[in-house]
């Protein structure tokens, strides 16, 4: 995925990376299915047509992200890594990745945050 396409996807969600302490995760809490946001499936379509590869829920996080995914515990209420429930996005270039997630919350129907991870692939 080239740079442009992140940037938009990033304006598209209104994603911040000044929450973690790592400025190449881009994270957006409750910017889906919240007020006039994409809902779940509509966010998950508009995923599918920037991304390369798609894991459905239900599917087990590829062991060679889970150095990524371990990045964002802390930074997300109620939830660690990548649950099963958890839509993931993946588009590789050589050693850079591009990881998304949707987060579907716990207390809330509906209600979704999005983790997008924008760097090298950590080994």
């Amino acid at each position: 995925m080239e740079q442009e396409k992140l940037q938009e996807l990033i304006n598209l969600f209104r994603l911040k990376n000044d929450l973690t302490e790592n400025c190449n995760i881009w994270v957006g809490h409750a910017k889906i299915g919240f007020r006039k946001s994409p809902t779940i499936e509509e966010a998950k379509s508009i995923l599918l047509g920037y991304f390369d590869e798609f894991i459905e829920e239900f599917e087990p996080t590829p062991q060679n992200l889970k150095k990524i995914m371990v990045q964002w515990e802390g930074y997300h209420p109620y939830q660690k890594v990548r649950e099963i429930d958890q839509p993931m996005f993946i588009s590789r270039n050589e050693n850079e990745i591009i990881v998304a997630v949707i987060w579907p919350w716990q207390i809330k129907e509906g209600t979704a945050s999005l983790m997008i991870y924008s760097g090298e692939l950590l080994q």
